[in-house]
């Protein structure tokens, strides 16, 4: 990756933080959609792809109620929190579940789009910048420093 011409600078620097959003979004995913149980409980192939499917299909669902949220409100998509989209829509899906019937869902989820708006991140300040350096390891026990003799 020295040749500049081949792997430019600027093209790198994009991919890095697109590879970040998929980061972020895996961690979305196992953090909290899954709430850290990241064990997968069917024993067969055909299960495992079902819960597999289940929980992509979870999370893009969250993901698509925020896109229709970042549309009305006139803000990027990464404004929105997915934690607190996820237990906004968990929460009331939950609540609607057991109260209202069919019909009321389309009314409810607009509702809810309504007051998720509120959840609207501040911008990015994008002109931070943290250089990488080597954190010391901070220990609970006192340093054995033997010290030597001179000879």
């Amino acid at each position: 990756m020295l040749d500049a011409e081949a792997y430019p600078a600027t093209e790198i620097v994009q991919m890095y933080h697109e590879r970040w959003e998929i980061e972020v979004g895996y961690d979305e995913i196992k953090t909290e959609l899954l709430d850290r149980e990241e064990a997968i409980r069917s024993l067969a192939v055909k299960g495992v792809k079902q819960e597999l499917w289940g929980i992509f299909l979870a999370y893009n669902l969250v993901r698509l109620e925020m896109e229709r949220i970042t549309d009305e409100a006139h803000v990027d998509p990464i404004r929105i929190s997915f934690v607190t989209a996820l237990r906004y829509i968990r929460d009331e899906w939950f609540w609607l579940c057991g109260t209202r019937t069919p019909g009321a869902i389309p009314g409810h989820l607009r509702a809810m789009r309504e007051n998720i708006k509120r959840f609207i991140l501040p911008l990015r300040r994008s002109e931070r910048v943290y250089p990488r350096v080597v954190k010391i390891k901070m220990s609970n026990y006192p340093l054995n420093r033997r010290r030597r003799k001179k000879s």
